[in-house]
C-alpha cells in the first residue's frame, strides 16, 4: 500500500511524511476520523514506506521484498490486531492470526473494507467484536522479539475503541514501555471511548472525509458502476467509502423504497400498516437496520432541504424528488430535529440488542406524533 493508492487525505499524509523526514514521528500514532475513510489503509502505507528499502519522492517504491510482503499482508513484522469475535475451542483463544487469513485476502484486495463487511464476514451480525487482553498479552510476546527482516516492527490496530476494558490497561503499559524500533499504528472513529491515558500517549493524526468527486471516480473505476450511479451513491455516502459500500451491498433503491413506505405508515398511525411494514425490517440483520436508520436520517435531511426551497442541494435521486417535495410540506426544522433525535436514539439501542420490533414501533408512533404535532 503506497501513499499513492490513498484516496484524498492529502492533509493527513502530509503531516505524516514531515514527521518521518524530520525524525518527529512518534512511536505510537493514533489515526482518527470518520469510519470508511482510509484509515486502516493509511496505517498500512505508513508501515510499507518505513520499512521501504529505497523510498523515493515521499512514497514507498512498491517493489523491494518488503514492500511486496506488507502489500500482500505477509511481512512477518507487520501485526494487524482486529475486533474479533472471543472464542475458545479445546482450550485455544481464537485471536486474530486465527481470522486473518480472510482479512487478507479481501483488504490487500480492495482497502476500504468497512467494519460492516467484516462482521459479515465472521458471521458476528448479532454478536460483539472486540479486542481481548488475549490479543494483547499474545501482542507482547511477538513485538518484544528481534525483527526478522524490517528495518521496524509495526502493530497495526482497527478501531481501537473496541479494547475491553482489561486489554486496554494491558496495552496502556506497551505504549508506556514499547520496544526499540517499534511503531504502534492505533485508527478509531470514536476516541472518546478509549481510556485518556492511552490517547495522551499517542500522536493524533486526523483524517477528513472524501470529496464526493474522489468516492464516484472510486465507484466507477473500481466497482463498475456507471456514472450516474456512481454520483447518486456518493452523494448520499458523506464522505466515506465505507457507507458507499454499504450501500452497495445493501442496495440503496431498496432502502430508499422502504424508508418511503415506512414514513408513509407512521404518518398515518395505522397500527396495522404500520406493524405490516415493520416486518420487512425486522426479518434483516441489526447491521441493515442501523444502515436503514441511517439512511433515514439523511433522507429525513433531505425533505428539510426542499422545506427550506434548497432543492438543488439535496442528494436525491429523480424517482424520490417528488416524494420530498410533498413530505417537504409537512415537516419543518423543529420536527426534524425532533425525529432526527429519536432516530439516534433508536440507532443506539439497535447497537445495544434492543429488541427491534419494540424499537422500531416506538419510533414509528413516536414519529407519527410529532409529524401530527
Amino acid at each position: 500500500m503506497k501513499f499513492s493508492e490513498i484516496i484524498g487525505q492529502q492533509g493527513a499524509k502530509s503531516k505524516i511524511l514531515e514527521a518521518i523526514t524530520n525524525n518527529r514521528m512518534a512511536h505510537a500514532l493514533m489515526l482518527t476520523g470518520p469510519a470508511g475513510v482510509g484509515k486502516l489503509a493509511l496505517a498500512t502505507a505508513i508501515a510499507q514506506y518505513v520499512n521501504c528499502l529505497q523510498p523515493t519522492d515521499g512514497d514507498s517504491c512498491g517493489k523491494c521484498s518488503n514492500c511486496i510482503k506488507i502489500k500482500k499482508g505477509i511481512h512477518p513484522d507487520i501485526h494487524y490486531i482486529l475486533p474479533i469475535i472471543s472464542k475458545t475451542e479445546s482450550g485455544k483463544t481464537w485471536l486474530t492470526e486465527d481470522y486473518f487469513a480472510p482479512f487478507r485476502e479481501v483488504f490487500f484486495e480492495d482497502p476500504y473494507i468497512s467494519f460492516s463487511q467484516w462482521q459479515r464476514m465472521l458471521e458476528g451480525e448479532n454478536k460483539q467484536l472486540f479486542i481481548s487482553v488475549h490479543e494483547i498479552r499474545e501482542l507482547k510476546r511477538k513485538i518484544y522479539l528481534k525483527a526478522f527482516e524490517a528495518p521496524y516492527k509495526v502493530v497495526i490496530m482497527w478501531n481501537t475503541e473496541l479494547l475491553h476494558t482489561s486489554g486496554a490497561n494491558a496495552f496502556l503499559k506497551l505504549l508506556e514501555e514499547p520496544p526499540d524500533r517499534t511503531i504502534l499504528i492505533l485508527t478509531s472513529s470514536d476516541p472518546g471511548r478509549l481510556l485518556v491515558t492511552i490517547n495522551s500517549r499517542c500522536q493524533r493524526v486526523g483524517l477528513s472525509r472524501i470529496p464526493r468527486e474522489d468516492i464516484t471516480a472510486y465507484l466507477t473505476e473500481k466497482k463498475g458502476l456507471s456514472q450516474n450511479a456512481a454520483a447518486e451513491i456518493a452523494g448520499i455516502s458523506e464522505g466515506s467509502i465505507g457507507n458507499a459500500m454499504e450501500f452497495l451491498s445493501e442496495s440503496s433503491q431498496t432502502l430508499s423504497e422502504m424508508y418511503i413506505e415506512w414514513l408513509r405508515t407512521a404518518y398515518s398511525g395505522n397500527y396495522e400498516k404500520i406493524s405490516g411494514q415493520l416486518e420487512k425490517i425486522y426479518k434483516e440483520s441489526r447491521e441493515f437496520q442501523k444502515l436503514f436508520l441511517e439512511v433515514s436520517v439523511r433522507k429525513m435531511r433531505d425533505s428539510l432541504l426542499f422545506h427550506l426551497n434548497h432543492p438543488e442541494i439535496a442528494p436525491v435521486t429523480e424517482n424520490e424528488k417528488e416524494f420530498h417535495q410533498k413530505f417537504g410540506q409537512v415537516v419543518s426544522p423543529e420536527k426534524v430535529e425532533k425525529i432526527t433525535d429519536e432516530i439516534e436514539k433508536s440507532r443506539r439501542q439497535i447497537s445495544g440488542n434492543a429488541n427491534p420490533q419494540l424499537v422500531f414501533t416506538a419510533l414509528s408512533l413516536r414519529m407519527h406524533q410529532i409529524l401530527r404535532s
